[in-house]
């Protein structure tokens, strides 16, 4: 039996070599089958590029290691990945119920209103209420102060009247994260 017709696992050795006892082939690093999870780890979830896409890491392994079979396995370890299924966008078709907003006709006629909390207490604020005209997209920062961040819907509105109804005159439209404020009767 030649060289050409030898096997390594499920390997043939024809294009391999061995450098200071570690198997190359074809210059890629042969990853035994004990060491693809913890490669794909190391690779996808501690890398500077958190949970890349299937695409990405099936590049990146070919660049520099080798295993029969890896876009299977690299493909299996992404679908299972909690963290990339949570943030990568959804392929569904409820997605086509959504529809584009209409464009603006007026300054200050449909705004773009929230609350960016758990800041670090500055000058006594910790809370800042952001309120964005959609058209010229000009906006208030309101800077506010809660105990725990607990956001009423009275101080919303106070901070509506003050700020905005003052200022511009009655709304159209207010876009909005679904905070306990936004979804109830008052608006």
């Amino acid at each position: 039996m030649n060289k050409d017709e030898l096997k390594l696992h499920d390997m043939k050795l024809k294009n391999c070599q061995i450098i200071d006892n570690v198997l190359f082939k074809k210059s890629l690093l042969w990853v035994l089958k004990q060491m693809h999870m913890k490669l794909l780890w190391k690779i996808h979830d501690q890398s500077l590029i958190l949970h890349s896409d299937i695409r990405w890491m099936i590049d990146l392994v070919q660049r520099f290691y080798y295993w029969s079979d890896h876009q299977a396995t690299i493909q299996q370890y992404i679908w299972n990945c909690h963290v990339y299924q949570r943030s990568k966008a959804s392929q569904n078709d409820t997605n086509s119920l959504l529809q584009s907003l209409l464009i603006s006709q007026q300054r200050w006629q449909d705004i773009v209103m929230n609350f960016i909390t758990e800041l670090f207490l500055s000058k006594n604020y910790n809370v800042i209420c952001m309120i964005i005209c959609r058209l010229f997209k000009e906006r208030h920062y309101v800077f506010c102060h809660w105990e725990d961040n607990d956001i009423s819907i009275e101080e919303t509105v106070w901070i509506m009247l003050w700020n905005v109804y003052q200022l511009h005159d009655l709304l159209s439209s207010i876009i909005s994260n679904r905070d306990f404020q936004f979804i109830l009767i008052m608006w």
